[in-house]
């Protein structure tokens, strides 16, 4: 019985050994995380934000920046512009930049059901709640909605996960 316990350690640490080994020679950590952390390296956005402030792509400031603010402090570097030129994004309708967006009102005001916490599905019929309309993330959680909605309500208003 020794024998075995001891045939079964001495294996189980050579293939730890042996797993740790092969783990740390294949490891590379990401260079660009450390570099982007101090405001250098290769680093691209992932996300356009229409909200961000435009980045100055000379040493000046746009057009619509008033006259005196100073440039933002993120540039654009190489691969980002590469990245930039090789999408075309022509083929979008955007919408115009004067005209506000307007709210549909039988779009939901939550993004998350407050329920389950699940993305809200279009496909499940919505709710009424103080006058804004509600979405769920599966067919379970309209009824559980119907019969508290004072539970449920403010928590949808705030796109908000019940916590249990």
């Amino acid at each position: 019985m020794i024998r075995h316990l001891s045939v079964f350690l001495a294996t189980f640490v050579v293939g730890a050994l042996v797993t740790l080994g092969a783990r740390a020679a294949r490891y590379q950590p990401h260079a660009a995380a450390s570099a982007a952390a101090v405001g250098g390296g290769d680093y691209a956005a992932m996300v356009s934000n229409p909200l961000a402030p435009a980045v100055a792509t000379s040493g000046s400031s746009t057009s619509s920046e008033p006259a005196g603010a100073p440039a933002p402090a993120v540039t654009p570097t190489a691969s980002a512009a590469a990245t930039a030129a090789a999408h075309d994004h022509s083929g979008h309708g955007a919408a115009p930049a004067s005209a506000a967006p307007t709210a549909d009102p039988k779009q939901p005001v939550n993004t998350r059901c407050a329920i389950c916490g699940m993305p809200v599905d279009p496909t499940i019929p919505t709710a009424t709640y103080q006058g804004k309309t509600i979405g769920f993330g599966c067919r379970m959680c309209p009824p559980k909605f119907k019969a508290d909605p004072d539970r449920y309500g403010p928590l949808y208003l705030k796109n908000e996960v019940v916590k249990r």
